[in-house]
């Protein structure tokens, strides 16, 4: 690595003495797109699939409109999914790792053929990538009522047609702010949803 930046300082060198020989202005903007040029050339940009994911508030989820994200409140999970390469994936799977229980009313479901639960988790069948094709796939989902903090992670896996891992994503995660038993009361007045809710 460190003679591959030699090399590049090297030549972008010899590139600003030519032209400063030749009396031709060298602007900063030049000089990066030769450097990025000559990084190319000897450090490409690797073809590969990668997945990543995000956890937000949907519209209108923030049931308290307190902008934190509390039991009861309704979240938007997204996946995307980059293919780099000259490969297509077909009969594909995409595993969010999500822990079922934490979750209920499933919905808006979108960029994806349909959800499967298996309560663990839940799974995205049948999907389909192009080579240098980008595919975002998101569903919202209401966060289950509790008494006590609730951290939600999903940890993304990419699953071939042959059933192996090709690639797996970091962990990410939002804590779900807990709420007491009043408040869930006065949220099922509303029309919400419940499990396990103890009184204090």
């Amino acid at each position: 690595m460190r003679r591959i930046k030699i090399i590049i300082l090297v030549v972008v060198s010899l590139i600003t003495s030519f032209l400063t020989i030749s009396s031709i202005p060298v602007h900063a903007s030049v000089l990066d797109d030769m450097v990025n040029g000559v990084k190319n050339i000897f450090s490409p940009e690797q073809k590969e699939l990668k997945i990543d994911s995000n956890i937000t508030l949907s519209p209108d989820g923030d049931i308290n409109k307190n902008g934190e994200i509390d039991a009861g409140d309704i979240v938007r999970f997204t996946y995307t999914i980059i293919n780099k390469t000259d490969k297509a994936y077909s009969y594909s799977t995409v595993k969010t790792g999500i822990d079922r229980k934490q979750l209920n009313f499933i919905h808006n479901v979108e960029g994806a053929t349909g959800i499967l639960d298996d309560d663990k988790t839940l799974i995205f069948p049948n999907v389909r990538i192009n080579p240098n094709e980008q595919q975002i796939i998101s569903f919202d989902a209401r966060l289950n009522y509790a008494q006590e903090n609730k951290t939600i992670t999903t940890e993304p896996e990419f699953i071939g047609s042959d059933k192996n891992s090709i690639i797996k994503s970091v962990k990410k995660e939002i804590v779900s702010k807990k709420l007491g038993a009043e408040e869930i009361r006065k949220r099922i007045e509303k029309g919400g949803m419940i499990l396990n809710v103890k009184n204090k």
